[in-house]
């Protein structure tokens, strides 16, 4: 015992400076995000219906077709990831704090106004914070992009869970002074981090570049990445309407709508898991393939959500997601990045954010309209006969595209 409690420690102190500050903000951010995922059991507790809240969702998510992108282009045009983050989270944690104060003193209608406002700065963050850590990583191979992205998913896990804990009897205005709290620590470590010499796209000059300049159609004119971004949106056109109505699942089985804290940290937990053994699998398994055996997994998800009868059934799936979300992560940052034009990877990374956003804006307009009429179970047996055909398709695609860029297991950078 004593030596691998030795071991662990030295492991710890042999770490570079950049595996403390990268891991911590990561940690943070990660652990004010979780308050996010209570956003549909805030609405349900103001009365909007499965139908109203999937509209609003869907006309909330269509700003991040435009905002990440926007934000990418500047944060590339400014070579510096790290002000465009701390600004964008600085901001959303603003309009996080006074949503509920302004439902009291106005109308529940008010989150028509500040929700928008907070999918405008909020929405690009986590496109921007990956695309950090990935061009961090590939400049400075002491420490790979997993065991940095872990520690966001620990800091998910554990505030995750405290919430479904303490929401059972406390108000749910809980979550918007928890992000507040986590957030500015967040922003101030981000602030502390010297960023990396050479700008975004590596061996350029660190210098404001005009939008001319940047070619920002040379990612348009790249299949391989536009081939993904495509599967990317119709892979995650149900999984995304899987996070905003999983209470309704959840109540659906006979469980309290705070539930999904506890789902969320388990399927946490085993992101962290799966993010620690995705170096190995990547070492020894090309990253198209994973990335094709992630997108059967989460098919296999959605169908079994058809299937819940009770609470720890749905528990069960979720641990399921987090599998495939931790191994997803490491192999889709990764991928995009070598895929991405020179110069353009913050943008890239954020068009990806875009493709989710247009997957959230179909999978919570149908969503709401099925699980209104059918129920939730209905929609998730449809949904997983539909991300069968686009796993195929996906895969038939990249098998007879002879100019598919694939990444060898030696370029990636993820222990």
């Amino acid at each position: 015992m004593r030596n691998i409690v030795r071991r662990v420690k030295y492991a710890f102190l042999s770490m570079p400076r950049p595996f403390y500050q990268y891991g911590g903000m990561g940690f943070l951010y990660w652990a004010a995000m979780a308050a996010t995922s209570f956003t549909t059991v805030y609405l349900q507790g103001l009365n909007f219906t499965a139908m109203q809240i999937g509209t609003m969702s869907a006309a909330f998510t269509s700003i991040n077709i435009v905002a990440p992108p926007l934000w990418g282009i500047v944060s590339d045009k400014l070579r510096s990831v790290k002000k465009v983050f701390a600004i964008c989270v600085a901001a959303s944690a603003v309009f996080w704090f006074i949503l509920p104060h302004s439902v009291r003193w106005f109308s529940p209608l008010v989150v028509l106004i500040i929700l928008p406002l907070n999918r405008f700065v909020g929405s690009p963050t986590m496109a921007l914070l990956d695309s950090w850590i990935v061009r961090h990583v590939n400049r400075d191979r002491r420490v790979g992009f997993g065991p940095i992205r872990l520690w966001g998913s620990v800091g998910f896990c554990i505030v995750a869970f405290i919430y479904g804990m303490v929401l059972e009897n406390k108000p749910i205005d809980i979550i918007f002074y928890g992000y507040v709290l986590f957030a500015i620590p967040c922003v101030i470590i981000a602030l502390s981090i010297k960023e990396d010499e050479g700008g975004v796209g590596g061996g350029i000059a660190h210098r404001k570049i005009s939008l001319r300049e940047m070619q920002v159609g040379r990612i348009i004119k790249t299949k391989p990445l536009m081939a993904y971004l495509l599967f990317n949106l119709t892979l995650y056109t149900p999984v995304m309407a899987t996070f905003t109505f999983m209470p309704y699942l959840i109540e659906e089985v006979g469980g309290l709508n705070t539930f999904v804290g506890v789902t969320l940290s388990v399927e946490a937990l085993l992101e962290i898991i799966m993010l620690i053994f995705s170096a190995r699998l990547l070492k020894r398994f090309k990253i198209t393939r994973m990335i094709i055996f992630v997108g059967f997994l989460y098919t296999a998800e959605v169908a079994l959500y058809s299937a819940c009868g009770a609470p720890w059934h749905v528990l069960l799936v979720k641990a399921m997601h987090g599998l495939g979300y931790g191994l997803y992560l490491s192999c889709t940052v990764q991928y995009i990045y070598r895929l991405a034009p020179k110069g353009l990877t913050a943008t890239a990374q954020t068009f990806a954010s875009c493709s989710s956003a247009i997957a959230g804006i179909i999978g919570n307009l149908i969503g709401g309209a099925v699980i209104d009429k059918l129920g939730a179970r209905v929609f998730f047996g449809y949904s997983s006969i539909f991300m069968v055909f686009v796993v195929a398709a996906y895969a038939i695609w990249m098998r007879f595209q002879k100019d598919q860029i694939d990444v060898a297991p030696a370029d990636v950078n993820t222990t």
